[in-house]
């Protein structure tokens, strides 16, 4: 038999609409009536609820009513729990008689004249208002169970669900602060229950070590010009927000209009996170980030408690079963889109600038000219396209500025090798030195003493041990976070496109080093809140590569359930992959970063890796030359710039290849991806390199 649910899908138009339509409850539009009723003269059987409202009763006009009391006509919560409810209460054969006394002691009079001491009144559902409006003495005789949304009333004992707007705010916090953000605003108004929000923002950041600030928390915002004030304030203050938390639509609609008058960019410039979610929220551009109370289980399970209630009879002897009242706290969820980004970091914890700033004019490039310097590069390892690609980029900068490059050196992984190249590079006195250190410790002393000379040190990646921001000129990298975030994305969605449950995380174990334990854990901050259903079933440290092959071996024997691994590079990952197809287990997917031969190789032939975050070295190499040529001329450079890494899957891998590579992708690349029987082929795909 069809549903009130049916009918609306059939119509287009919502279960509400429908309600109103056949209990005549709301004005509705003549044409979505006329679509309503030729909804329903389609069906080949009516629908119970329609049948008693047309046949089962000499007087359609009674009808046994629930009453449902809304406390603000504008909240979205309020109408969202309202409409869900519709279909419920319809379906069980009662209508909902919403009514919104918006905090007014007039408006609950009327009501309770009009409607409480009606027989065919069964039950409320009520929202207590903040201010204290709606209390006990409304409900004074009331013969009909009442179930409470939101706030419970004193001396009054009922059914009271409550939303947990502490841990939603908490998770809110939380998700800004794993993206890296420290300065967090937060707007909300005297309407919000913003007492309980507050505490959820503080204690987050508490328990993340971030000193709370005052200034940045305005919780009595009720009119629009109030949050345009707050907002000039804060975004001209020394040091700006990088997020901002917004309580409710109240504070939120305010918000979004000033940052669109100003152009400022959400996310790039300000992350913006909401407290409630709304319909509209995926609609925006970019998506809204938001935390959703779930007012369809607050719908639902308001419904059932009242309806068990009523269909048992136990409103009549309420003061006998005070002891079975339930007071139920919901939790809320977080739905991730697109408002808020990560913001990456340095060794020290530096905001990850770009390399815009590090652009010369042609006067600055001919001073440079002019003065003929000479650069080494000390490399932890050449043997991969990776570092190849880097020096190509510092060489093209160098060239074009008359950089002379004297030196570039290959320690294989080796830091005592590097320690004795940099002796000898020291010996050349070059005015330049960019390197990526072996490791932070045994190469250490070395680079302490390159630090004391005159030489421009520009570091790639990895900082030694005991060297500071003010012993070298900048730090280059890829974005580590959004490296990360987008291994975890890619993991994700495959994961739930497939129909997989069960993932593990492979990670580079030393903690000191912040580049891979930054990208190891945004991949599993993505995985755990934009992923619930997902399931880690575990994860697995190592420090070498050469100990991966053994260490996978045993760690899926020890979780055989496992269905697909994050691995923090693609050279582990080479390893993992060896390590499952000896155990005859290449059904187990891989997600990993960094784009090189062999692990493209894999995925053009619908192996085991499914998804890449490809780093930029030739980019990256751009920015080191770059930052060096900025500080022979005296200029400031930003201590850590972290240059954006591209996703990467089969139907993009050709075209990816050749702008990462800036050469045309090798025949047996292509050729592989035209072979593989999963590969859906695009024109673009068969373009060469010069073409794309």
């Amino acid at each position: 038999m069809a549903t009130i649910k049916d009918i609306a899908k059939i119509a287009g138009v919502s279960t509400s609409t429908v309600s109103h339509v056949v209990n005549h409850t709301r004005y509705v539009s003549p044409e979505l009536v006329e679509k309503v009723e030729k909804a329903i003269q389609e069906l080949d059987q009516l629908p119970n609820f329609i049948v008693k409202k047309t046949k089962g009763y000499k007087n359609p006009g009674v009808q046994k009513y629930v009453l449902l009391l809304r406390s603000e006509n504008s909240s979205l919560f309020q109408r969202q729990i309202e409409e869900s409810m519709e279909a419920l209460f319809t379906d069980a054969e009662y209508t909902l008689l919403a009514v919104g006394y918006d905090k007014s002691a007039a408006r609950l009079e009327i009501v309770k004249t009009m409607l409480m001491d009606k027989p065919e009144l069964c039950g409320v559902i009520a929202f207590p208002d903040e201010m204290g409006v709606l209390d006990a003495s409304f409900f004074q005789g009331a013969s009909v169970p009442v179930v409470l949304i939101g706030k419970d009333l004193q001396d009054f004992n009922t059914d009271v669900l409550y939303s947990d707007t502490f841990e939603g705010s908490y998770r809110a916090v939380k998700h800004l602060i794993k993206n890296g953000h420290e300065h967090i605003a937060f707007l909300g108004s005297w309407q919000d229950y913003t007492a309980r929000r507050l505490e959820g923002y503080k204690k987050a950041l508490e328990d993340y070590h971030i000193r709370f600030n005052e200034e940045l928390v305005f919780s009595k915002l009720n009119t629009e010009e109030e949050v345009f004030t707050v907002l000039e304030k804060m975004m001209g203050a020394p040091v700006i927000p990088t997020a901002v938390i917004a309580a409710n639509s109240a504070p939120l609609i305010p918000l979004l209009k000033y940052m669109n008058a100003h152009n400022i960019l959400i996310p790039k410039d300000i992350s913006v996170v909401s407290l409630n979610d709304f319909e509209w929220a995926s609609l925006l551009t970019p998506e809204m980030t938001c935390i959703d109370k779930q007012p369809e289980e607050f719908a639902a399970l308001s419904a059932r408690i009242l309806l068990g209630r009523i269909q048992k009879g136990e409103a009549a002897n309420a003061a006998a079963l005070e002891q079975d009242y339930q007071h139920i706290t919901l939790s809320t969820q977080l739905n991730v889109r697109g408002s808020t980004c990560g913001i990456g970091r340095g060794p020290f914890g530096e905001k990850a600038e770009n390399a815009d700033s590090l652009i010369l004019s042609e006067a600055e490039k001919e001073m440079i000219r002019r003065k003929n310097y000479t650069a080494a590069i000390s490399f932890h390892y050449t043997g991969k396209a990776w570092m190849r690609l880097q020096e190509n980029g510092i060489k093209k900068i160098f060239g074009e500025l008359g950089i002379s490059l004297i030196a570039v050196t290959d320690a294989h992984f080796d830091a005592s090798l590097q320690c004795k190249q940099l002796e000898s590079i020291r010996f050349l006195d070059p005015d330049i030195l960019i390197a990526i250190p072996v490791d932070s410790r045994d190469t250490a002393e070395a680079f302490r003493e390159i630090a004391k000379s005159d030489t421009k040190l520009v570091l790639i990646t990895n900082i030694p041990e005991g060297i500071t921001s003010r012993d070298y000129v900048s730090c280059i990298s890829v974005n580590e976070h959004s490296h990360g975030r987008n291994m975890g994305h890619g993991l994700g969605e495959y994961m739930v496109h497939h129909g997989l449950r069960h993932a593990g995380l492979i990670r580079h174990g030393d903690q000191n080093f912040f580049a891979t334990k930054q990208r190891d854990d945004a991949a599993e901050q993505v995985l755990a809140e934009e992923f619930p259903e997902l399931h880690i079933c575990g994860e697995m440290n190592f420090l070498l590569e050469s100990e991966v092959y053994k260490k996978t071996l045993d760690f899926v024997n020890h979780h055989p359930e496992v269905e697909a691994l994050y691995v923090s590079w693609d050279g582990p990952a080479l390893e993992v992959i060896k390590a499952l197809t000896d155990m005859n287990r290449t059904d187990i997917a891989v997600v990993t970063g960094d784009l090189d031969y062999s692990i493209a190789m894999n995925m053009a032939k619908g192996g085991m890796v499914k998804m890449l975050s490809a780093q930029c070295p030739y980019e990256q190499g751009e920015a080191i030359a770059l930052a060096a040529a900025n500080a022979l001329l005296g200029k400031k450079t930003p201590s850590f710039i972290g240059i954006e890494p591209v996703c990467v899957g089969p139907d993009n891998l050709l075209k990816t290849w050749g702008n990462v590579f800036r050469e045309e992708p090798p025949a047996e690349l292509r050729n592989a991806i035209r072979q593989n029987p999963n590969h859906i082929s695009h024109k673009k795909e068969s373009l060469s390199y010069g073409e794309i």
